[in-house]
């Protein structure tokens, strides 16, 4: 969304997942709807020929790393 809001056009999203990640069809909606070009794509960035086969059908002007756990407990 902040990117979009600050004027990015064509996003690819990306997570081991793709599409089939727990509110990837939502937010692909939404940054349709604010007027982004949006892909959702499945991709292993621990796997170097599947991010090389990602860049060669998208190639990158900006990269946001987002990945991450979060696992709120009592210490």
């Amino acid at each position: 969304r902040w990117a979009v809001e600050r004027g990015a056009r064509k996003l690819v999203l990306t997570s081991r997942r793709g599409s089939e990640a727990p509110g990837a069809a939502e937010l692909e909606r939404e940054l349709t709807e604010l007027g982004a070009e949006t892909s959702v794509l499945a991709c292993d960035v621990t796997d170097p020929e599947a991010v090389a086969r990602l860049l060669d059908q998208h190639p990158v002007d900006a990269v946001f790393h987002a990945a991450g756990v979060l696992d709120d407990a009592s210490v």
